[in-house]
């Protein structure tokens, strides 16, 4: 490898280097150009590969480098061992950047303070650090005077997206849910991370099973690593680390107990910088955790090596920390000691707390527990088949329930309503996670039923945990599009929820209702609930970003009625892409189409919407909610583009659908010439009782515009409907849908100006559709398949001039020039393969 900068001594150019991730987050860090760089982490977090990829990749390009590894670094001698290294450059005078590689922890102490000392004696050097564990440091004591910047374990781990990346770079079929799960499960260990996606390209498959266990090969990519590991130990170290997994977040006190060792700080010292613990100094106090796969690794040789020993640990740290009323420690503990009733009566009685605070702990536990001791407790099997994702095929789904509305009241006085309420909402997630959108919301509603049945005949025994079910039930009927009954369950799990202090659910269900009311239109009560989430101001861990996204696309959407684009765009920013287990992928898509449209991009929504279909496309159904709403962006982004052959194609056959779809197809219509046609579409909704508050401003305006040439008084009377309408509301997007044209003349004619001002438009004053007779359409669909125009005269029984004189009408509507442009554009009109 050529590297263009100044000499770079000692510098590591393996394969395994030439060829690691770029990292350009931590590159960014590295290439703020400190005088000093600690990277501290344990052996297997890639320390050496990120210093020299970041080199060779260009960093520290005005500095000469000196790499020194492991062994030149012990001993009292390492200043004269610097200083000579300085001494013998042949230009002394020259920027350099000393890289120490391998500092044990033990040694980082002195080390760091010669460092420090040479870089305040010469001005020109600067220094990397690499440090084999974490270490209790006073930096800011030690650095005082001098730039630094620290990387840590936590930095080091691959994320999600950089899991992606390199399964990606490795050719592996893994999807981008399977490589989140990868990332998740190996902590984003970097040694494990890469050597994992190595395998898999060898032997491919889901590197998770369906019990949330690394599969067989992945399993023993574990077991060497973690027995690599341990060989890094001396004897006495070893047994002592093997017992030390029994605590999930060892503490030196607590591994005194467990261990009967005194030095116990040293002890997590070196099983740290052997890559066992990662650990972290938060400046006051150093504290240490387990990766859960090496853990449960670790337990695994424990129990072999001394069988009962390390579970009656665990059980022993189970009762005590329920003792201290660590819930869910004790629930953790019990699960890893199998201790079934113990951990079953903890997850039963704090679930929602564990849902909100100790989520990945709840599903981990749900993960261990045998299928045949949830059959005994129906709710807890029943979170189990919801969060450990084996939801789709699980027996519970084949559970029959009642949907008649007596037998629903009559269910809900009967003791086994509440086994009965638990499946059936499984069922409903189920069905939603299938894309049965519609079956979803109809069995959350019956279940609505049964709760209200139950809350009227046996109240005591409706579950504690009825705001987290009402708020599933609600997100069933959301997806579904049933926003009316979707609203009346959020309030009801924002109440509850907010009365027990359940902060995910209360943020949950403000910002869906939020969003329900944006969708809708109306701008106040949007605003109420947005004030609403807001109050609960703290983070809710696990879920926090996931629950925030109906808030975020409902602001998003609240600024667009306002005209604030740059607002809308900053919650479109935080929303990002969805990921492919997103939900709410289609309301967010639609909030950045929506943008893309008003702000003069229709082409740049139109790309949105096909990106984030392809990840979502088999929840993209029917009756559900998104196909509604990007059905109807999909025609209207096309008519700004001009493309209305496109946007017819688009438009339901059946026009006795959903009112944002049919206020499209009418626009359609309008901007195409055909006003009373326009009118009809527009006359299938009742309006007033829709409750599409937007739609309902677009329908004004398009049916004003539809009167304007040829009843002025009309086109008065519905213009102004419409300002009533948004004036109140604060809606001034529903303006920009209406072409200059027309807002001018009805404005002028009316005497009522648009609401707030003048807003610019997003379509053209008309747009003109390609239409072809239905020979020419066989003529070119002959084509299309290859018939050459002599054949297809025969095959029509006409003469082959009678062909020619069609392909030149043909040619001159698409405005092409052959057959093959001709088919070509056909296609991206869709006027092919149309019945």
């Amino acid at each position: 490898m050529t590297i263009p900068f100044p000499s770079r001594i000692g510098v590591p150019t393996s394969r395994s280097i030439s060829t690691a991730l770029p990292r350009p987050r931590l590159f960014d860090m590295l290439g703020q150009e400190p005088d000093l760089a600690i990277v501290q982490a344990p052996s297997g977090f890639g320390k050496t590969t990120l210093v020299a990829t970041w080199l060779h990749a260009g960093g520290s390009p005005d500095r000469e480098v000196i790499w020194i590894d492991g062994p030149a670094l012990d001993g009292p001698a390492l200043p004269d061992v610097l200083r000579a290294t300085l001494d013998a450059r042949p230009d002394r005078t020259a920027p350099c950047l000393l890289v120490l590689n391998g500092v044990d922890s033990s040694r980082a102490g002195p080390a760091l303070v010669t460092v420090v000392d040479l870089i305040e004696q010469c001005a020109l050097t600067a220094a990397v650090v690499c440090v084999h564990g974490a270490v209790e440091l006073p930096l800011s004591a030690m650095t005082d005077g001098i730039r630094c910047v620290s990387l840590r374990a936590d930095d080091l781990v691959f994320t999600a997206d950089e899991t992606l990346a390199l399964c990606r770079s490795a050719e592996t079929e893994l999807t981008e849910p399977q490589c989140q799960d990868l990332c998740a499960k190996l902590r984003g260990i970097p040694a494990l991370v890469s050597s994992a996606a190595s395998l898999l390209r060898t032997f491919p498959g889901p590197p998770i099973d369906e019990n949330g266990r690394l599969t067989p090969v992945l399993r023993r990519l574990l077991d060497e690593y973690t027995d690599e590991r341990l060989s890094e130990l001396d004897h006495d170290t070893r047994t002592h680390a093997v017992t030390v997994a029994a605590s999930r977040n060892p503490s030196p006190s607590e591994v005194t107990e467990l261990t009967g060792v005194e030095a116990s700080e040293q002890l997590l010292e070196r099983m740290d910088a052997a890559g066992l613990l990662v650990g972290t100094y938060d400046g006051g106090s150093r504290s240490w955790s387990w990766p859960d796969a090496i853990r449960q690794a670790v337990l695994d040789i424990s129990r072999r090596e001394r069988p009962g020993h390390v579970d009656e640990l665990m059980a022993r740290l189970a009762y005590r920390s329920l003792d201290a009323g660590r819930f869910a420690d004790a629930a953790g503990y019990a699960a890893d000691a199998s201790e079934w009733p113990v951990a079953i009566r903890i997850v039963e009685k704090h679930w929602s707390d564990m849902v909100a605070g100790h989520f990945e702990l709840l599903v981990q536990i749900l993960r261990m527990l045998p299928a045949e001791v949830a059959d005994d407790h129906p709710p807890v099997a029943a979170g189990k088949a919801l969060f450990v994702h084996t939801v789709i095929g699980h027996p519970l789904l084949n559970q029959p329930i009642p949907t008649g509305a007596a037998e629903l009241t009559a269910l809900g006085a009967d003791p086994v309503a509440a086994q009965m309420l638990h499946i059936g909402t499984v069922q409903s997630v189920a069905l939603r996670m299938a894309g049965s959108l519609r079956e979803g919301s109809e069995r959350a509603g019956h279940m609505v039923s049964l709760a209200d049945s139950m809350l009227a005949n046996q109240p005591d025994n409706v579950t504690p945990q009825l705001p987290t079910v009402q708020l599933q039930w609600a997100i069933s009927m959301q997806l579904a599009g049933d926003l009316e009954p979707a609203t009346v369950q959020f309030e009801r799990a924002y109440r509850g929820a907010h009365t027990a202090r359940f902060d995910f659910v209360v943020l949950n269900a403000a910002g869906s209702i939020a969003l329900n009311w944006a969708l809708l239109g109306d701008l106040p009560r949007t605003r109420e609930w947005l004030r609403a989430e807001a109050r609960v101001d703290t983070s809710v861990g696990y879920w926090d970003e996931m629950i925030r996204v109906g808030g975020r696309a409902a602001a998003a959407l609240a600024d667009l009625d306002r005209l604030d684009f740059d607002g809308a765009r900053s919650f479109l920013d935080l929303l990002g892409t969805p990921k492919s287990r997103e939900e709410l992928w289609g309301f967010v898509t639609y909030a950045g189409a929506q943008h893309a449209l008003a702000t003069g991009d229709p082409y740049g929504g139109l790309a949105l919407l096909h990106r984030n279909l392809v990840g979502h496309r088999s929840l993209h159904q029917p009756g559900g909610a998104s196909h509604v709403l990007l059905t109807a962006a999909e025609i209207d982004l096309n008519l700004a583009l001009g493309n209305s052959t496109v946007a017819r194609s688009l438009a339901p056959r059946d026009l006795g659908v959903h009112p944002l779809v049919l206020v499209s197809v009418s626009r359609m219509e309008l901007l195409t010439g055909h006003p009373e046609t326009a009118r009809q579409v527009l006359a299938q909704v009742s309006w007033a009782r829709s409750g599409w508050l937007r739609a309902h401003i677009e329908a004004l305006l398009i049916e004003a515009a539809s009167y304007l040439d040829d009843h002025p008084e009309l086109a008065t009377r519905a213009w102004n409907r419409a300002c009533t309408l948004a004036g109140p509301l604060g809606n001034r997007r529903a303006f920009t849908t209406l072409p200059g044209r027309y807002i001018e003349s009805l404005s002028a004619l009316s005497g009522t100006a648009v609401p707030g001002g003048p807003v610019p438009s997003v379509f053209p004053d008309a747009v003109a559709e390609v239409t072809l007779s239905p020979r020419e359409l066989t003529v070119l669909e002959r084509l299309a398949a290859g018939t050459s125009p002599k054949s297809i005269a025969a095959e029509l029984f006409v003469s082959p001039n009678t062909v020619k004189t069609q392909l030149r009408s043909i040619y001159r509507k698409l405005d092409v020039h052959s057959g093959t442009e001709a088919v070509t554009r056909a296609r991206e009109l869709r006027l092919l393969g149309r019945s």
